[in-house]
């Protein structure tokens, strides 16, 4: 008997542990289920019946001077079907609008693209027909009315994001902010509420450049044509406003254009190339010695016909026995300059080029822009620095020449040139406004009776410097079959307005110098620009 009690009080001894185990598990996966994973699965359970949809911001537009647009977002509609959208509606919509023929076997079991880019009319008819399980979606697309014009500056923004360009620089200023709303559904999954906004939309801020579309037409219309009649590889220009310290036009070819789908991008030469200028460097060198008092404007400097530095004889084209300092710029002496730039000495030489913007950062928030390059050495013989002074040995981009040439325009002073009209304009003292005038004389004698008589405009007044120069074929040295022709220049002379710089790379041999290619094209351009400003003649 005693036994059997055992057995029965062993076995309900079991059979409530086996009871509280059960419960204590229940009890504990209630826990789990209420506190560590209520967060999970109310995420869970949100997504069923919450959506979320990103509101794209309107990216902002690319204005000039004027206000005309240079880069504008475009309003696009595209209409989409949804689970559920049937033949009997496709037929219905084909009926009024053309639909692609490989959609009417389309069984519609996810969200697909019907019609792309539908007009506002095409819009308003579809919305009367009230077709269910439809979508219509805004898009945005980018388009730039000046096209080829101005692609190099302007850059373009497509399905990567912003590419090159301003479109790049000022992206985070052009993109805005993108927004959240928030939708509840119902069991079938369909929406049945109005956006509930989580975060704001904010959209893209509009930029204005000092750019005149205008002026901007004639500088690339002029340089085109110049490179296609001279069979040349590629070129640029550039038109500064000297007062107010601002960029007008700035032109480069060959280019593309942003509003094709297959477009190749083409680089701005005007901001990203950097070569040897030649000549054009010999006025910058002579206002150094103006300064310094090395030279008198009016000082009779011996001109040899050979002149031999080291290893390397200078030759000029003629027998000028003796120039004047601005008889040397107005014929483009070699000997000459290279005689200023042995009185120079190295590190004034290269004190002066500094002072210049030269091998610097330029001002312009631009991809890739160039700061030239200098041939810096401790041990520099007479050949290199005289080869300094004429223009080979350093690199500059178009742009850091022309702003060089500004100062002459300025009485002296070195304006950092602006892109975007809010910006500041910084200044900074370089020679004096004596010296600014001397080399003024000097760059008139240059189209009045000098190598640059082809930019003489009629009816105004300007000064410049031709610049011819060997281009460099990879480590072999200098080419003797390809030159870059260059012409910089100031006009009018009376009101010293515009800066204008041309370079045409690689023309037929058959015309390449600066004052035959690149001068006639500062003609051009210079003429048109000051009669569209409203300047009265000179004459």
């Amino acid at each position: 008997m005693k036994n059997k009690i055992n057995h029965l009080n062993w076995r309900l001894f079991l059979i409530f542990a086996s009871i509280l185990i059960c419960l204590t598990t229940v009890l504990y996966k209630i826990f789990s289920i209420q506190i560590s994973d209520s967060g999970f699965l109310q995420n869970e359970g949100a997504k069923r019946y919450i959506k979320y949809r990103t509101s794209t911001p309107v990216r902002g537009s690319i204005f000039d001077r004027n206000n005309f647009p240079l880069a504008v977002s475009i309003v696009n509609y595209d209409l989409y079907a949804l689970k559920g959208f049937n033949k009997s509606q496709l037929l219905k919509l084909s009926e009024i609008a053309e639909i692609d023929p490989d959609l009417i076997n389309e069984e519609f079991e996810r969200k697909t693209l019907i019609k792309k880019s539908i007009s506002n009319k095409l819009l308003l008819s579809i919305k009367k027909l009230k077709l269910k399980n439809t979508e219509i979606e805004i898009r945005h697309s980018r388009h730039y009315p000046l096209g080829d014009q101005i692609a190099p500056l302007i850059g373009f923004y497509g399905k990567d994001m912003a590419q090159e360009g301003l479109e790049k620089s000022y992206d985070n200023v052009l993109s805005g902010v993108a927004g959240k709303q928030k939708y509840f559904k119902n069991a079938k999954q369909e929406i049945i509420s109005k956006p509930i906004e989580v975060s704001k939309t904010i959209q893209g801020s509009d930029i204005y450049l000092t750019i005149d579309a205008t002026i901007q037409f004639f500088a690339y219309k002029y340089l085109v044509e110049a490179i296609k009649n001279n069979r040349a590889k590629s070129g640029s220009a550039i038109i500064l406003d000297n007062k107010n310290g601002e960029i007008l036009a700035m032109a480069s070819y060959p280019s593309y254009n942003p509003n094709h789908p297959q477009r190749k991008i083409q680089k701005n030469r005007v901001l990203v190339d950097a070569y040897e200028l030649g000549s054009v460097l010999k006025p910058i060198v002579l206002s150094r010695a103006f300064e310094n008092k090395i030279i008198a404007p009016n000082q009779l400097i011996d001109i040899p016909r050979r002149l031999s530095l080291n290893d390397k004889v200078i030759v000029d084209s003629k027998d000028h026995q003796q120039l004047t300092p601005k008889e040397i710029i107005a014929v483009s002496s070699q000997i000459g300059a290279s005689k200023i730039a042995l009185e120079l000495g190295y590190e004034e030489l290269k004190k002066n080029y500094y002072k210049f913007g030269f091998t610097k950062p330029i001002s312009l928030n631009f991809p890739s822009s160039a700061f030239g390059y200098m041939n810096i050495k401790e041990n520099v013989i007479d050949k290199e620095l005289a080869s300094l002074g004429y223009g080979y040995g350093l690199t500059i981009s178009p742009f850091q020449i022309a702003s060089a040439y500004s100062v002459f325009a300025n009485g002296g002073i070195f304006k950092d040139f602006k892109i975007l009209k809010d910006q500041e304009v910084t200044t900074r003292k370089v020679i004096s406004p004596e010296t600014a005038l001397h080399i003024l004389d000097s760059l008139s004698m240059v189209t009045k009776v000098g190598t640059g008589r082809s930019a003489d405009i009629n009816g105004f007044s300007e000064g410049g410097k031709t610049g011819t120069v060997h281009r460099v074929r990879g480590s072999s040295g200098y080419a003797e079959d390809s030159y870059m022709a260059s012409f910089v220049g100031i006009t009018p002379l009376s009101d010293k307005s515009l800066t204008i710089f041309v370079s045409i790379d690689e023309p037929s041999l058959n015309s390449y110098s600066g004052g035959s290619v690149a001068a006639p094209v500062f003609l051009k351009i210079a003429e048109s620009t000051l009669n569209y400003l409203g300047y009265f003649k000179d004459e």
